[in-house]
């Protein structure tokens, strides 16, 4: 590296360092905020259930080997998790029409009520947040997200 190169790799590296906190920023605001949402949906519902409710929403029917394997969760932990998704009465187990021996997890009319909710309050905390962008800024944005998440990090699944 020659000295002329230096300060670029200077500035690259504070232009990261700025990011990576920036990221670090949102994960601290995106865990406040999912807890808040999963008190949306129950008082007792933990924000590691509504991540799981939410996923199972989004996926339709899921067996609990495809929600280990799409959140990186350890089986106990999503099966403790399950059982108080059922308990709540948030989610219901479904047959597998083509396999008696299997079975789907299904978000009930409760869930689904709950959740529709949480997707108002969503949209209203996005639009208050958003409010001073434009649509070409909010385009670019979404653009840049989506580029962004399309890596996962070195020694990610």
């Amino acid at each position: 590296m020659s000295p002329q190169d230096a300060p670029a790799s200077r500035s690259d590296q504070s232009v990261v360092l700025d990011i990576e906190s920036g990221i670090a920023q949102l994960f601290r605001s995106a865990r406040h905020v999912i807890r808040r949402y999963s008190a949306e949906v129950h008082p007792e519902l933990q924000p590691t259930g509504f991540s799981i409710l939410r996923h199972i929403a989004q996926c339709g029917p899921s067996q609990a080997s495809s929600i280990i394997a799409a959140t990186g969760l350890d089986k106990s932990a999503v099966s403790r998790q399950l059982s108080a998704l059922r308990s709540l009465g948030l989610l219901a187990t479904r047959p597998d029409p083509t396999d008696g021996r299997s079975s789907y997890l299904v978000t009930t009319p409760l869930a689904e009520e709950r959740l529709a909710a949480v997707r108002r309050l969503v949209t209203l905390d996005y639009a208050v947040r958003f409010e001073t962008w434009s649509g070409d800024e909010l385009a670019t944005f979404a653009r840049l997200l989506e580029r962004f998440n399309e890596y996962p990090p070195n020694g990610a699944p």
